[in-house]
């Protein structure tokens, strides 16, 4: 009799669930804030009072974005007004991305404050509003400007990341402009969030793969209430979010006496379908969906969080296994924006579109954390993430700043925790301490700078997330950047010191459409100092180009472009192929950098800011498939040595084709070899006299008659 009482009680929930208004239920404040710049400073907590007569800005945007060159505070506000339905629920206001301080007051009365520009983060505001009258919410964001050598650019104090302090940042990392064009404001949606009893907050969901048929997934939450009643019931659904499959339920009674607590649940998914990237598998997602209903049966939260199953490894070596199968990771680093409200979904889209195309299937986040829309779209299309912390280069040794920066960075795992396509955590990119060029920018550089800093964030990260790769820095040993800081491109064809690099490239201008929108006309080919100073200020290096590249400048606008596009192709297709020759001896993973320009400039991206390819767009694409040959001349021994590399897990029975030409296309040699190149793996299929004299190299490979790959090279020697 209990069982079958139990039995009509969850079918009275559910059909009580179907007919009852759902919480969460969200108002939306997006739209019209009158706003006002403060160009003199204000006493911090004194309010300001608006007039009406400001203007208005169209939130969520960056401020730069609006028109406003500025740092420092700017005052917003708007009304919004309460549906009568709502009374007697909690009432909490939402951000989702302010740059940098926030400040918040609802009609008048002081609610809370925030710091960091990354973080979704809320406020109860129940006891402030009104239920009859127009309601009123002001804010304050303060995005400052950090002064020139007390702080900046050694010792900051901001946890932004690139948006604060980088290369590719208008003006540049070195110059007293660097800080130009600042990236405050409310770039992310804002909301009202109305709750009933409950809510579930901070949802971790960690799957743990027993083996092939059984993975548990382990359930953590808050559950925080706002009333009296301490029984609950629990039900937990995990069903399939982009294919066919079952569901999963968990259903549990509780009884909490306390506001807060957290609970760990556990759930086993039978026959799992995993996650993978596009190139080992398929992008496969669940959902869980959690309801929270009150005893005996009204539903009171519910809500769905996507996530994954799959299990990522780094062994000793610092070769990657994702879901227990090796993987050589083929990367690029990624910064999307300067200012982050610009990045809708479809030009999202576009960008990893396009990576996928180049055959890319990891991407660094370089130093910031980018909206949530880039990983979901990332956990969608099966391209994994390495995430970098928002620091970059040198920070405050001060006990309060590296207790901010613990806090952020903890902030960071569980916000962006159940995103399957992230596999790796960073804390620091080049911090002082492992940064020895620094001595040469700074004359009060401190060799040991920031180590305690980053002990304490990588502990901080490990004890957040034990399922994934913990990185305590990008060390500047992994940054080699032969060709363009130092040495010359056929340096990559050296051993490797570590089993990764995650930057080399090397800066390139746009086509000249693009171009035009960059700089003015009358400086469009440089001649005089001032001219210089323009194309400085857009992050263009005349130092590395000229001199240690040695790009030439040519005799227009137009050979300019071909000459540095046409370096820097060569250079990404001479690194990619020798360091993916060097796969899994010693290297396991590699990343070029960039892959887009982040505003209106010239840098490294292998795509400009308006989303163009440059040449080597091409050159990383043919470089980066998964199945390619690759000639390598030994110029010592007259010879050219055939390899062919491949990333998939499939053995492939191929015909490799190789011919090469003189100068004049005269055909000097041919052959052709019949081989069986195993999954994963790197092979040596042939070697090939040659005499000195430019030559021509053309290798493919045939299935079945079928050409599946080719590549092409010009040589003298």
């Amino acid at each position: 009799m209990r069982k079958l009482a139990q039995i009509w009680v969850w079918i009275w929930i559910g059909l009580s669930a179907s007919y009852a208004l759902a919480y969460p239920d969200y108002i939306s404040l997006n739209g019209l804030w009158r706003y006002k710049v403060m160009v003199k400073p204000t006493p911090l907590m004194q309010l300001y009072r608006f007039h009406g007569t400001e203007k208005t800005m169209k939130i969520p945007t960056n401020w730069y974005l609006a028109g406003i060159d500025h740092c420092g505070v700017v005052w917003f506000q708007r009304s919004f007004f309460l549906p009568p339905k709502y009374k007697g629920k909690r009432v909490f206001v939402e951000f989702k991305g302010i740059d940098y301080f926030a400040d918040i007051w609802v009609n008048g009365k002081f609610v809370g404050s925030h710091e960091g520009y990354f973080q979704s983060f809320c406020f109860d505001i129940t006891d402030f509003v009104l239920w009859t009258r127009k309601n009123t919410i002001t804010i304050r964001v303060d995005s400052p400007f950090e002064p020139i050598g007390e702080y900046w650019s050694l010792r900051k104090t901001l946890i932004k990341g690139v948006l604060n302090h980088h290369d590719t940042r208008p003006g540049g990392a070195w110059s007293v402009k660097g800080q130009d064009k600042n990236s405050g404001g409310i770039w992310g949606d804002v909301n009202i969030v109305v709750y009933d009893k409950v809510r579930i907050k901070k949802v971790k969901i960690t799957p743990v793969l027993k083996n092939k048929a059984l993975a548990i997934l382990k359930v953590k939450f808050v559950l925080e209430k706002f009333t009296d009643e301490d029984r609950f019931k629990i039900c937990l659904c995990v069903l399939p979010f982009n294919f066919k499959g079952k569901s999963q339920t968990l259903q549990q009674e509780i009884e909490q006496k306390k506001k807060g607590k957290e609970y760990v649940f556990t759930i086993k998914v039978v026959n799992p379908k995993l996650w993978a990237s596009w190139d080992y598998g398929a992008p496969n997602l669940y959902y869980l969906k959690a309801k929270v209903f009150s005893y005996p049966g009204h539903c009171l939260f519910t809500k769905k969080y996507v996530f994954g199953i799959r299990s990522i490894k780094v062994d000793k070596n610092g070769f990657w296994y994702l879901n227990g199968k090796r993987i050589f990771l083929r990367g690029t680093n990624y910064i999307s924006s300067c200012w982050l409200a610009e990045m809708t979904k479809k030009r999202f889209l576009k960008d990893l579109q396009m990576m996928k195309e180049a055959n890319i299937n990891i991407i660094r986040v370089h130093a910031h954390i980018e909206p949530e829309m880039f990983y979901q779209l990332a956990d969608e299309m099966g391209i994994m993430v390495w995430q970098d912390f928002a620091l970059q280069w040198g920070y405050s040794d001060d006990k309060e700043f590296r207790a901010e920066a613990v806090k952020q960075a903890r902030e960071m795992v569980n916000q962006l925790y159940n995103h399957p396509s992230i596999v790796a955590w960073c804390g620091h990119n080049e911090p002082p301490w492992d940064a020895w060029w620094m001595k040469y920018k700074y004359d009060d550089y401190e060799p040991q700078q920031n180590k305690i800093l980053d002990e304490s964030i990588y502990a901080a990260l490990k004890e957040e997330d034990q399922t994934r790769y913990v990185k305590a820095i990008s060390a500047t040993e992994e940054h080699p950047w032969y060709g363009w800081y130092s040495g010359t491109y056929q340096d990559y064809a050296r051993p490797s010191k570590t089993p990764l690099v995650a930057e080399f490239g090397a800066q390139a201008l746009p086509d000249l459409v693009s171009l035009l929108k960059i700089i003015p006309l009358k400086a469009l080919f440089p001649k005089s100092e001032k001219d210089w100073q323009i194309w400085e200020y857009h992050n263009f290096q005349r130092h590395e180009t000229f001199d240690l590249a040695k790009v030439p400048m040519g005799n227009d606008i137009l050979a300019f472009i071909a000459n540095t596009q046409n370096y820097q192709a060569k250079l990404i297709k001479y690194a990619a192929e020798n360091l993916r020759l060097q796969k899994f001896h010693p290297l396991g993973a590699i990343f070029q950098f960039m892959f887009r320009e982040t505003w209106p400039s010239i840098n490294w991206g292998i795509v400009d800011y308006y989303q163009a390819p440059k040449k080597a767009y091409f050159s990383l694409k043919h470089a980066y498939q998964p199945l390619l040959p690759i000639a390598r001349l030994q110029e010592k021994h007259k010879e050219i040595e055939l390899f062919v590399v491949n990333d998939l897990l499939q053995t492939f029975n191929l015909q490799v084709k190789w011919v090469v030409f003189d100068k004049d296309n005269k055909i000097l040699s041919l052959g052709e070899k019949a081989v069986n190149i195993k999954e994963n793996s790197l092979q040596k299929v042939g070697t090939v006299k040659v005499r000195n004299g430019e030559k021509k190299v053309i290798v493919n490979l045939y299935k079945n008659g079928r050409l599946v790959s080719f590549n092409s090279y010009k040589w003298a020697f």
